[in-house]
């Protein structure tokens, strides 16, 4: 209740356990409801007498989530204490706690300094306001991200409420932690102003790419490899370091830090997408930190709408804001992260104190995969001779560590899931809340993007659904989502027989037999049944009214033959003991449930008038079974009764293009709550990654060649790892047994039954169905013809009898087989038995890659299955062990199989290509890695400027000079380097010849920007860069020198390489054309002579010196952009991942040139470009190479 929360916070507030905010004490209850009183004394200034506050919330029910605060002092209070007061009066949306917190801050910032002057907010405030006015539609109201900022101020409220003036050593610090997570591989960003000490944002990014997840797995998880993965950290009072946050308590962590995991294009959003990130759906419900404002990851993405969500963050953002400060007090005491989590659990659950010393267990080691990227598995605690630790680094591994391996947590308790099953979506655990919360939450896939999407997924995953629980095969329940079903028939329920396991276990355990446990005898109402109206009238009137509107009921008829049931919804009670009905539907039944279930049978249908007779005796019962009370046969009938009610995928799809919002939940008249709710949990639950080939969107080039008439999906399973072991264990065997053809494929067939399991738990052989003549494996079978004997095997259904047509009556495709097909490391004298069926024992041996459906439709005009033709890109296969389809050998698109690179048309071109790693192609994997990690930035964003400078050190403070006083000229004190400028002989130069052109325009931008390099590199020595301005001759043609590389990583092995030939900078020519700043300057090396990517290179330098950089071209450049952030930019290219590698064979006696021709280089750029699909500059070729005729130039 609200006013309870109220005063619990309130009592929180006011217990000496948490120390109030600095400066406030005397903090008691008010006379008025909603009402607390509080003293102010400023700790500077103890001769001040202190200042008696009241604070009101005019309506306490509207407490924590919409009320507002009223804060006012005594007529006796110092009048800047008042004005300041002024200013946070209205606060709202604020906690008690937090409201104390602000006025702390406000007020502290009002003390006076060591000369006793007081700040004037007046002015300050009114400054603000005027800002505000300006960019009222960025900074709006409703942004809760940028409320607390009252006052542009030079101090920061720390965690204890000390104000902190934000000096050098303060910036110093920021900068040394974006520096270590830039070093970590991460590119980093800022928004507002940070260095201020304001509130601010700091994103560190990573390319998805750069992950090592598989194709299968991004194609689940609706992630692009050219995007980046953003994790966004909000500093509301300013930044606050590692250790400020662990000293935080719960209380006042909130107001310092916020933190979202998004995706976008660029490596960083913009300032109102990041306001936008924090702000929430509902303004008013300030707790639901884990609904924003930004895309979903199925939404497609307009084009002003750049950043979004993950198909994860919900339930992360939470995550992070709630334990990741707890995780790293405990990590600062040497667990891992393992180990603090398991901690932290272990506390939350069994009440044990964060004080008590923590067992030896949680000390073990966590055992990682080898599979893992080092991205995922790098742990900045782990460092040496580190005594301050970067928080954004810090969160950002957290983050990958539960983003990267999301299969193997919770997604909604996040603990650890110890099971043998691997998935390639993340799911819950097995405790029940957790599945209600991942439910009702939103943390899992749109139910409604996949119906408009993959339509014939979604019948596929129902159709296996219905026919293992028809069978009885059902293990995994929906249980924990409060459904209330339709009740049991008990003649039906009586006929099945007991539950057992048909099939056997491994150790050939005895059937399991489940007690039977009888359904609830639920009341039944006889009434009268009007189907012209719509209306049900009570012959024996309880005293009240059984149902109520929204209720649904299942009407049976009786005196007629038919044995029908009528399911509808109650429309409305007002007229009792009339009430009237939704348009009902009918789902025949009969003694023998499975035969309700024929194509022959009637189909789910809307009741049509005149049916029955006016008032026809009829009873019915409510939807009052409470599924999780069933045994499972009564959960097993109670789900394909649910299963019975839900349209096809085709009627679904309908309402949703017709309706908006575009939400099945709002279709309450023909979907049950409880048929809702199964519908979602089948599609959330579902484990792997099945996309369909066929149907309106076709793939055709996916589609394989050989069987016909069957429908295609392509297929994957098992952890998002899976396909990296898969392709490790695909290159020990072949460079054991150095085969040509490294893999083979086979079938897998099995009853639709097993579907529902596989396509969660996984291919495996726990189970043995069909016996083990060949020892225990995985079966695959030559040919498809023997898959399909078995896919289409008889179950035992409801009525005790063998039944073949236990299917779903609602389903377009009427699945009747299905089969896999299976990519398979080609050893099979190493498999457990190769004749007649291969047995493949080892798991990791084994990867899906197509499931085929066979369909008997009832009507063809519904489904759209691909034409049969033979694929032009097809995938070499090992002739020998080329599976047969139906009537031929199969042959599979090259573009479907991603496990390798296509095989050579000879073997000396294979043995090449495995012997030079380097050279493939982006996307695919090798055998020496399986899943391409790019480490080259040539694709990235160029990195922006202001969050270029942030990460050089700040320049010393120049000394105050007294009036009068004579001061000798000092030279300014850098970071030490062995460059001396002006040495640089210009005439041993190979440089381009001197542009003739120039534009009035131009040259006056060219020398504003040379007058500009001048004076920072006079006042700031240790820039990097040096231009020897006096040099100059021409303003469109610079020489400049880049130096002292280890300032930015002095483990640059570069700088060895430079120490080596004696090499004190890299000489840089740049030219610019006619036309500057609306095209980009042309920038080349001219010495030393660079190993290029292909020679183990890198540093954004290719072959003939010109550097391959976005931002240097057409497509990348901005023309607002100052050419001191383009130096700066291209000195950490050069030092970026990979950098650059000098040759160490250019520059010696006999050994070549050490300078770069000017004809190379362009050649470079040029090819350069046009790998990376960058639009060339206009004119380029004739100022590169000197000619008019541009159609002369080299190609």
């Amino acid at each position: 209740m609200p006013r309870r929360q109220f005063i619990n916070d309130l009592q929180k507030a006011q217990d000496n356990a948490t120390p109030l905010p600095h400066g406030i004490f005397g903090l008691q209850q008010g006379d008025d409801d909603g009402q607390f009183e509080f003293e102010f004394l400023a700790p500077t200034d103890p001769a001040q007498e202190a200042v008696k506050i009241t604070a009101l919330i005019p309506d306490v029910s509207e407490y924590p989530k919409s009320h507002e605060y009223m804060i006012f002092c005594g007529d006796d209070a110092p009048r800047h204490i008042a004005s300041a007061l002024e200013i946070v009066r209205g606060t709202n949306r604020k906690t008690v706690f937090e409201l104390l917190d602000i006025v702390s801050a406000t007020l502290n910032r009002l003390s006076p300094d060591k000369d006793g002057d007081i700040g004037m907010p007046d002015s300050q405030a009114d400054d603000l306001e005027s800002e505000d006015e300006v960019d009222d539609d960025v900074y709006d109201s409703d942004h809760e991200a940028f409320e607390i900022s009252a006052q542009h101020t030079t101090t920061v409220p720390t965690p204890n409420g000390k104000p902190r003036t934000t000096g050098r050593a303060f910036r110093t610090r920021i900068r040394e932690d974006l520096r270590i997570a830039k070093s970590a591989g991460f590119k980093v960003g800022h928004l507002g102003h940070l260095l201020d000490g304001h509130n601010s944002f700091v994103t560190i990014s990573i390319r998805m790419s750069k992950l090592g997840i598989s194709d299968e797995a991004m194609q689940a998880w609706h992630i692009d490899p050219k995007d980046y993965l953003i994790l966004i950290i909000q500093y509301p009072n300013g930044y606050k370091t590692n250790e400020e946050l662990q000293s935080c308590d719960s209380l006042r962590l909130a107001p310092n830090l916020g933190m979202r995991l998004c995706a976008s294009k660029k490596y960083k959003p913009t300032l109102q997408e990041a306001i936008k990130a924090f702000t929430t759906v509902k303004k008013s419900d300030r707790d639901s930190i884990s609904s924003t404002d930004l895309p979903s990851a199925e939404a497609p993405v307009a084009e002003e709408d750049n950043l979004r969500d993950t198909f994860i963050s919900k339930p992360l953002n939470g995550f992070f804001q709630e334990r990741l400060v707890p995780l790293l007090r405990y990590r600062s005491a040497g667990l891992d992260w393992c180990g603090a989590e398991n901690w932290f659990t272990e506390i939350t659950n069994n009440g044990a104190s964060g004080a008590d010393a923590v067992p030896d267990k949680f000390y073990e080691p966590e055992k990682l995969h080898n599979s893992l990227p080092p991205v995922a598995t790098a742990d900045h605690y782990t460092a040496r001779r580190v005594t301050q630790y970067s928080f954004p680094l810090l969160a950002m591994q957290f983050a990958l560590r539960h983003f990267i391996r999301c299969t193997e947590f919770c997604l909604v308790c996040h603990r650890k899931l110890y099971s043998d099953i691997e998935a390639i979506k993340p799911y819950v655990c097995d405790q029940s809340l957790c599945l209600y919360q991942y439910m009702t939450l939103g943390f899992g896939p749109s139910i409604e993007h996949e119906i408009m999407t993959q339509p014939y997924v979604v019948d596929l995953l129902l159709s296996f659904c219905y026919s293992s629980a028809n069978s009885k095969r059902l293990k995994d329940f929906p249980d924990g989502l409060a459904m209330m079903v339709p009740p049991i028939d008990l003649a039906i329920y009586s006929a099945g027989p007991d539950l057992a396991s048909y099939g056997y276990r491994v150790g050939r355990q005895p059937p399991v037999v489940e007690k039977k446990v009888e359904p609830d005898a639920l009341p039944t109402y006889e009434v009268g049944y009007d189907a012209d109206r719509l209306e049900l009238i009570f012959f024996n009137m309880p005293e009240h009214c059984p149902v109520r509107r929204g209720s649904w009921i299942v009407l049976k008829m009786q005196g007629t033959v038919d044995a029908s049931e009528v399911h509808c919804r109650v429309a409305d009670v007002t007229y009792y003991p009339t009430i009237s009905i939704d348009p009902p539907l009918i789902l025949p039944t009969t003694a023998n449930f499975a035969t309700a279930q024929t194509t022959t049978s009637k189909t789910t249908k809307t009741v049509t008038p005149a049916t029955t007779p006016k008032w026809a005796q009829a009873r019915f019962q409510i939807y009052e079974q409470d599924f999780e009370k069933l045994d499972k046969n009564g959960k097993c009938l109670s789900i394909c009764k649910l299963l019975d009610t839900i349209p096809n995928v085709k009627d679904l799809q309908d309402y949703l293009a017709k309706n908006r919002p575009a939400d099945l939940k709002f279709w309450v008249n023909r979907l049950s709550p409880a048929a809702l709710s199964l519908l979602r949990w089948v599609i959330a639950s579902n484990r792997a990654c099945i996309m369909q080939v066929d149907g309106e969107t076709s793939t055709g080039q996916e589609r394989l060649f050989g069987m016909k008439d069957y429908m295609q999906f392509r297929f994957a399973m098992g952890a998002p790892d899976k396909e990296q072991r898969f392709i490790s264990e695909v290159r020990k065997v072949s460079d054991r047994k150095e085969s040509k053809f490294p893999t083979m494929f086979a079938w897998h067939g099995s009853p639709i039954y097993n579907w529902h399991m596989i396509i969660r738990e996984g291919l495996h052989f726990k189970n043995a169905d069909h016996g083990r003549a060949y020892g225990d494996g995985v079966y695959h079978a030559k040919e498809a013809s023997t898959s399909t004997g078995y896919s289409g095997m008889a179950a035992y259904g409801y009525g005790g009898q063998a039944n073949t047509q236990g299917r779903w009556a609602n389903s377009l495709l009427n699945v009747n087989s299905a089969l896999a097909l299976n990519e398979i490391v080609n050893a099979p004298d190493e498999f457990q038995s190769s004749n007649p069926f291969y047995v493949v024992q080892h798991i990791d041996w084994i990867q899906t890659r197509y499931l085929f459906v066979s369909c008997v439709p009832p009507d063809r005009s519904t489904i759209s299955i691909g034409q049969e033709k033979k694929p032009s890109n097809a995938y070499s296969q090992d002739p020998q062990r080329t599976p047969m389809g139906l009537g031929s050998a199969i042959v599979i698109p090259a573009s479907a199989i991603r496990s390798r690179l296509p095989e050579a048309s000879d073997d000396g071109a294979r043995t090449a290509r495995v012997k030079s790693p380097s050279k493939r192609l982006k996307g695919s994997g090798g055998f020496d890695n399986p899943i391409a990690i790019e480490d080259s930035d040539g694709d990235s964003v160029a990195t922006d400027a202001e969050d270029l400078e942030i990460l050089f050190e700040e320049a010393e403070p120049e000394p105050e000079v007294l009036v009068g006083s004579v001061v000798q000229p000092k030279a300014a004190v850098g970071t030490p380097t062995d460059f001396v400028p002006r040495l640089l002989d210009w005439s041993t130069l190979p440089i381009m010849p001197q542009p003739a052109y120039a534009d009035s325009g131009a040259t006056k931008r060219l020398m504003k920007e040379l007058n500009s390099l001048q004076k920072v590199q006079q006042s700031t020595p240790d820039l990097g860069w040096y231009i020897d301005v006096e040099k100059i001759d021409n303003p469109y043609q610079w020489i400049v020198e880049l130096h002292s590389f280890h300032v930015i990583d002095p483990t640059l092995k570069m700088i060895n390489d430079m120490k080596k030939q004696d090499v004190k900078s890299i000489v840089l020519e740049i030219q610019f054309q006619e036309d500057f700043p609306f095209s980009p300057p042309y920038v080349r090396v001219i010495r030393p002579r660079f190993l290029s990517l292909g020679q183990g290179g890198g540093g954004h330098i290719v072959l003939g010196g010109a550097m391959c950089m976005e931002l240097l071209t057409n497509t990348g450049w901005s023309s607002v952009s100052s050419m001191e952030s383009v130096l700066m930019q291209i000195r950490l290219a050069i030092a970026s991942d990979p950098p650059a590698r000098l040759d160490m064979s250019s520059g010696r006696s006999g050994h070549g040139q050490a300078d770069y021709g000017v004809t190379e280089g362009a050649d470079g750029y040029i090819r350069a470009c046009n790998a990376h699909g960058w639009k060339i500059p206009p004119g380029f070729k004739e100022m590169a190479y000197g000619i008019r005729d541009a159609g002369s130039a080299p190609p």
